[in-house]
Formats: structure tokens, sequence, C-alpha cells
């Protein structure tokens, strides 16, 4: 395929939405990507990427998008939407056996709360009425702070929250932030009819069950 009709999909290290298994971008988001590609007969390349770099490309550069994005008020204008990959919740962590104590958003505002750089979490926690915002290179590193007590909350997607748990990760969730529609977001750039063959495909996926059984897959 000439390079101009190639879809440039970029996305982050983020288990189990999309992450590296054996040299493959693999995941809950990773694998119902692949499958709209092929339902849709659209040529592909894929890449993992730091966050920030993933969705400035997509925001910027023609026949790109990224994924698993939040489709969030601050984003909407920015992208085209295929959509939904997934509905989700969004905790707030504490490390296990900590003090704080938050059984609703606004008693957790008074926490110093961490997440990663761009991520959407940022905006969900400002538009809550969070002032106290420790944002840092990743999530790794947001999970040390949280550990250490260099902060007191971390603001994560429920799926992750299960994979910590089921690492043994000693994290408990203390409240609700947000439930998020999580989606693929493409370049304004992008041909109308490249994304409507995508969403073709994913809703194609959603009635027929594909999507049920590749989320199961993570769960």
């Amino acid at each position: 395929a000439a390079a101009q009709d190639v879809l440039y999909l970029t996305t982050e290290q983020y288990a189990p939405f999309n992450f590296d298994s054996g040299g493959e971008i693999v995941g809950l988001g990773a694998d119902q990507v692949r499958e709209i590609m092929r339902r849709s007969g659209i040529a592909f390349d894929m890449e993992l990427l730091p966050w920030s770099r993933a969705i400035g490309l997509a925001r910027e550069r023609p026949m790109t998008c990224v994924f698993t994005t939040a489709h969030t008020v601050d984003r909407d204008l920015h992208f085209k939407w295929v959509e939904p990959l997934l509905i989700e919740r969004t905790l707030l962590l504490r490390a296990a056996g900590s003090d704080v104590t938050a059984i609703t958003v606004e008693e957790a505002r008074r926490y110093r709360t961490g997440t990663q750089t761009g991520d959407y979490t940022v905006e969900l926690l400002r538009n809550a009425g969070f002032t106290e915002i420790d944002l840092a290179r990743d999530l790794d590193l947001t999970l040390k702070k949280l550990l250490s007590g260099r902060v007191d909350l971390m603001a994560v997607s429920e799926s992750y929250v299960n994979r910590l748990l089921a690492d043994g990760v000693p994290v408990e969730a203390v409240t609700v932030l947000f439930e998020q529609r999580f989606s693929i977001a493409c370049s304004p750039k992008t041909p109308d009819a490249l994304v409507a063959r995508m969403q073709k495909a994913l809703t194609g996926m959603i009635a027929d069950g594909t999507q049920a059984e590749i989320l199961a897959r993570y769960r």
C-alpha cells in the first residue's frame, strides 16, 4: 500500500489496555483495534509510545489515530472518534493500610493525588476540583510515589486496578472518580470515509459478541 493509504496507530504501555507481549502489542484495546482493521480492510502500522507523544501525533498528523483514548469534553473537538472500545470506571486508589479516608470525591479533594502527564485523569481531577495534582512521566512512577507515601491517592482505570490487585500490589480502591468511555481518537485530517469504515467494523463487533469476548480475555 502507498504510504498515504496506511493508517498509523499509536498507543502506550498500559496493561491491560495495550502492552508489549513478546514483541507484539496486545490488550483489550489493541486486540479490538486489530480486529477493526482486519474487518475494514485498512492497512496499518501500530507503535507503542509515551502517552503524550502518542496522543500528540494523533492530534496533529494526518492518517493517525491513538487508542485506548478516554473521550473527554476537552478532547472532543480535536479528534474524530470510533467508539466505544469499552465503558469503564476511573477509581481513586490508596496504598493498602494507608490512613487516607475519602468515601466521596469531595472528601478526596483534600489529598495530594498522582497521575501521569497528559493522561485523561488530569482533566477529570481538575474538573472535579482537585488542586493538589502530582504529575509523573508515567503510571509506574506514580504508583511508586503512592506506595512510598509521596502522594496520597492515585487516579487510574478500573482495569488497571484489577491488574494491580491480581499481581499482588498492595493498593485499595477508595472511591469512584468518574465513569468513562474509551475510544479510538483519529486526527481531524483522517478521511471521514475511513473513520466510518472503522466505526462500522466496531459496531459489528459489538453486535456479534466479539468485543465481549476480547474484553473477557483480560478480566
